[in-house]
């Protein structure tokens, strides 16, 4: 978040190439979308994430397999990142066994429960497993991860993969569009949203998760749609607004991009703090939507 030029670090890692620029690591695959950090700090912030999207929903899926995950079934957690979703899973369904697949090695590879597999994969090319093989298939938030057409082939191949009456679920927080949304939050959320468009991402997919699900030939589609508070009303909300902080310090040099002003570190920690007293006043909230639907 600094004004000065970084020096810009290229790093060894899973037979990847990362590099390091204002401090923070990414991925260096050149064929993928995916434009947030890979590092500790991103990390932190996607675990702290998981336990604020389970508050919210009231669980960690809301596909009809309860009784399944009992008796022990297949499931793929899709762009994973760190596993919090599939730790939690298996931890609570040790009948079940769980495979995690992300772009990036951010999972722990030999601390795990025994019904976890980890693997680094990019989802947007393929899914390295064979047709009819999960029960249940899980992914959420890569509206900043997968570009337009890659939805279509990601989808396609969940189908494939599931087996017949296998379900899968799909969550994702709109944006640039938010409930009682405040100057200052529009400025950080049509920044991002215009860079992320520029590479051809979907910041909006979850308006069309619904669509893209039909068109793949899901069918006893749910749709699910929750307002969720950020920096007001509860413990959780309060977190979320830390979530999203620490996400967008992050994204300081693509807002900074689109509003220079704002590109020193003193001047964009102290508009995201402004940022977070707008949310108060305004009572602000963030849109989710959580499709689910059957093969």
């Amino acid at each position: 978040m600094s004004t000065q030029t970084s020096e810009t670090n290229i790093v060894s890692h899973t037979n990847e190439i990362q590099y390091k620029d204002e401090g923070r690591r990414y991925h260096g695959n050149e064929n993928a979308g995916y434009i947030l950090p890979e590092d500790e700090i991103e990390n932190d912030r996607m675990n702290m994430q998981h336990y604020c999207i389970k508050t919210f929903f009231g669980d960690n899926f809301d596909a009809p397999i309860e009784e399944q995950l009992q008796q022990g079934i297949t499931v793929l957690d899709s762009g994973c990142g760190p596993g919090a979703w599939t730790l939690d899973m298996a931890k609570v369904y040790p009948a079940s066994k769980f495979h995690g697949v992300d772009i990036s090695e951010v999972f722990p590879m030999e601390i795990k429960p025994s019904n976890v597999e980890f693997q680094v994969h990019n989802i947007a090319e393929s899914i390295p497993f064979p047709d009819n093989y999960f029960d249940y298939i899980h992914q959420r938030l890569l509206c900043m991860g997968l570009r337009k057409e890659e939805w279509y082939s990601v989808i396609a191949n969940f189908m494939r993969a599931l087996k017949p009456g296998g379900w899968f679920e799909l969550t994702e927080c709109t944006s640039p569009e938010m409930i009682n949304r405040g100057p200052k939050m529009g400025i950080l959320m049509e920044a991002v949203s215009e860079i992320a468009k520029l590479k051809n991402l979907v910041p909006d997919i979850s308006q069309h998760l619904e669509r893209l699900m039909k068109e793949a030939g899901a069918t006893n589609i749910i749709k699910k749609e929750l307002f969720t508070p950020i920096n007001h009303t509860n413990k959780a909300g309060e977190l979320l607004w830390k979530d999203f902080s620490m996400l967008y310090t992050a994204m300081c040099p693509v807002v900074s991009k689109k509003h220079p002003e704002l590109a020193s570190e003193k001047a964009y920690r102290q508009f995201l703090n402004e940022a977070g007293e707008e949310c108060k006043e305004y009572k602000t909230a963030f849109i989710w939507v959580r499709c689910y639907g059957q093969k």
